[in-house]
């Protein structure tokens, strides 16, 4: 019965990773039962059992997980990431790697876990040069090879793709991220082979060509309202009406455009809406699901185009997201505002519900949004001048990968020991 129950579970991300957690506990407290603990739970998941050269370095990494002092030194920590990073990409697949990325997130350890997602993505690369490789494999190599920067091999990939049946409205959504991100000017200028729908092409009219101010919620004492007023149009999250999130100071006081994850697009649908989408251009949700939320006949909403499809097993966040779908559309420029990449835990007043517990981030990391991919994506927009940003979102740009987990892991993650 328990086998079956765990066939139903095996797609949710967060039940693997407490079926991890639980074994990384185990091992720490009985030495003998460390190789049955990473052993037990890769049999749950439905994967190979890990081979010899995996365990040893589980069993490295749960020591260092069990020490106790006054800080975990550079060198225990910087010796599982060599430990990792020794080990072939072929050893488990891509899925098992990313689930011990997890782990490392939530035990705190975020360098030596981005080393395991290091192997998955260099798994998924060799996976997908297989002849017999599914169209899910070829789809996941696609993506690691735009993150990887090998923009022909995405696109040789995405070619297979499409001769393997891929939606024609995804392929060519792969072609334009590949231009976006090889920074090659798109044929005919404004991607209009993406403007599917009437709803699209007026967006389109909007935005073509004109200043916008992307701005997110962080709190911020950056005087930057009247530079973020002074653009043709202004972004938002989240917007539920009046003055929240209009601090013209700091955030500015126009909302010309507001995005809307599911729990804000549920919110606002609770609530008398039809004012705050009057005083509103558009409003976008990320998907189905918000949007249904809304009659069909509301004038000036649309729903974006996911790369959900593309991505490997993550989500996009809000800022992704929304910086993606505004660049199918030919602005003039994109500017950020009030975004620092989740390093501070701070939100504006109005961008969640008052009754609404904290945000526990490092979980949104394990079960939802990955934050390497949400850096990566944001950091090639930027490096390739697609986007800008304020002084506080350059600096984090700047920073690269390796400086932004390590502040990241100071914010979430293990200061002194792991975690758990």
């Amino acid at each position: 019965m328990a086998f079956f129950s765990d066939f139903r579970r095996r797609k949710d991300r967060w039940w693997r990773y407490g079926i991890l957690k639980q074994a990384y506990q185990q091992a720490q407290h009985a030495e003998e039962a460390n190789d049955q603990s990473l052993s037990h739970a890769f049999k749950r998941f439905g994967y190979k059992a890990p081979p010899g050269e995996l365990l040893a370095v589980w069993q490295r990494l749960t020591e260092v997980g069990a020490l106790r002092c006054t800080a975990l030194s550079e060198q225990a920590i910087t010796g599982v990431e060599r430990a990792i990073a020794d080990l072939p990409a072929t050893t488990i697949n891509a899925m098992a790697w990313l689930d011990l990325y997890r782990l490392g997130l939530g035990i705190g350890l975020f360098l030596p876990a981005n080393r395991f997602r290091d192997k998955a993505i260099a798994a998924m690369l060799v996976r997908s040069q297989q002849a017999r490789a599914s169209l899910n494999e070829l789809t996941a190599g696609c993506y690691a090879a735009i993150e990887t920067g090998d923009y022909q091999r995405a696109n040789d990939l995405l070619e297979r793709m499409k001769s393997r049946g891929l939606d024609q409205s995804r392929y060519d959504q792969g072609r334009w991220l590949l231009q976006l991100f090889s920074a090659q000017p798109t044929p005919g200028g404004h991607h209009r082979k993406l403007d599917d729908t009437t709803v699209d092409a007026e967006f389109r009219k909007e935005l073509q060509g004109r200043k916008l101010a992307l701005v997110g919620p962080v709190a911020t004492k950056a005087m930057n309202g009247s530079e973020i007023d002074a653009n043709d149009l202004v972004i938002k999250f989240g917007y539920r009406g009046g003055d929240t999130g209009r601090d013209p100071a700091t955030q500015g006081e126009r909302v010309d455009i507001s995005y809307y994850n599911n729990k804000q697009a549920q919110q606002l649908s609770q609530m008398p809406y039809t004012g705050v989408l009057a005083s509103l251009r558009w409003a976008v949700f990320n998907n189905h699901k918000g949007r249904s939320f809304f009659p069909k006949e509301l004038n000036s909403v649309r729903q974006l185009a996911s790369l959900q499809w593309l991505m490997p097993d993550t989500h996009l966040n809000a800022g992704p997201n929304a910086v993606l779908d505004l660049l199918r559309f030919g602005p003039g420029s994109l500017k950020v505002f009030n975004t620092d990449m989740m390093l501070s835990s701070g939100r504006f007043a109005g961008y969640k519900a008052p009754d609404e517990k904290p945000i526990d981030y490092t979980r949104s990391f394990i079960k939802t949004h990955d934050p390497v991919v949400q850096f990566l994506i944001l950091n090639r927009l930027w490096a390739v001048g697609h986007i800008s940003g304020d002084e506080r979102f350059e600096a984090v740009m700047a920073m690269g990968l390796e400086q932004y987990l390590l502040q990241l892991q100071e914010a979430y993650g293990a200061r002194k020991q792991a975690l758990i």
